[in-house]
């Protein structure tokens, strides 16, 4: 068994610290002969290129490196099998002869949650995603709103947002609540900048439709920074599920309830299987009970 390599793992800890998508890639079986033993591991950073280990080199390496590259352009882990035939080594004198299973795990920054705003229903928001995988960021001009005794797990940014943003480095893991007092439509402008996710605006239907409009005037000044087109698809607003309740926990947890739909790429529909069937199961239950 390969003896575990505490450098990689401690590159391994800098670069999910960094919150940047990096894979491990593990012998796990071995079938016949290879140049490397059961254990043996490499970790390969977000652009497929070897960062530290070694899986035995030549042909299987490559074709781990491969691997690794596909599994994070996808994000997710998988298991694959990497021969060592002549045939596959492509001519390269690696005839060990024999296989290797190596599993692949993608290790994904965290989503982001960024609030902009300190307000109530952010602050709710804040304190209701904890322990659900969020890495935190409040945003408000305002120290006595936005501070660390409020929003203890967060990074807190004492800041107009609209001024923040671009400096955020947001992607596609990336979700943005826009609830300012006054600053709505320039966050969501600056959001739209940004490769961020989700943009979603706490407003009612009717404020709602008077940022659309006032974002579609804006679109069209030259050298504007973004596009309707582009922006449409991300912003949610008004945001949330419609779960009922008009307290700033009601609101919270619907919108913590959409986002973390979004984030699982799941429909946010009701898990419950149909009357009908259960009633079908409990009658057969009935019949099986019945039976002398």
């Amino acid at each position: 068994m390969h003896a575990t390599d505490p450098a990689l793992h401690r590159r391994l800890a800098d670069l999910v610290d960094a919150g940047r998508p990096c894979a491990t890639a593990q012998i796990v079986r071995v079938n016949g002969s290879i140049p490397n033993e059961l254990g043996a591991m490499i970790l390969v950073d977000e652009a497929g290129a070897l960062v530290a280990g070694t899986v035995g080199g030549g042909q299987v390496e490559y074709q781990t490196l491969a691997a690794c590259k596909l599994a994070l352009a996808e994000g997710r882990s998988r298991l694959f099998t990497a021969k060592l035939t002549e045939h596959e080594a492509g001519g390269i004198g690696m005839m060990c002869g024999g296989q290797v299973d190596v599993f692949i795990e993608v290790h994904l920054p965290a989503a982001r949650l960024v609030l902009c705003g300190a307000g109530h229903i952010n602050l709710a928001l804040a304190r209701l995603c904890q322990g659900l995988g969020w890495r935190l960021t409040v945003i408000d001009d305002r120290a006595e709103w936005a501070s660390a005794d409020k929003f203890p797990h967060a990074r807190v940014i004492v800041r107009r947002p609209e001024e923040v943003l671009a400096e955020l480095d947001l992607d596609q893991a990336s979700f943005v609540i826009v609830g300012t007092r006054d600053r709505d439509a320039e966050v969501i402008i600056e959001a739209a900048r940004t490769r961020a996710r989700y943009i979603g605006v706490v407003a009612s239907k009717r404020k709602a439709i008077q940022l659309v409009k006032h974002l579609a005037e804006r679109a069209e000044i030259p050298d504007a920074g973004f596009t309707l087109d582009t922006l449409l698809p991300r912003l949610f607003a008004p945001v949330g599920l419609a779960l009922g309740g008009r307290s700033p926990e009601a609101v919270a947890l619907s919108i913590l309830a959409e986002i973390q739909a979004l984030r699982h790429e799941e429909p946010a529909t009701p898990m419950r299987l149909p009357p009908a069937d259960l009633a079908r199961f409990a009658a057969k239950s009935s019949r099986v009970t019945e039976r002398p």
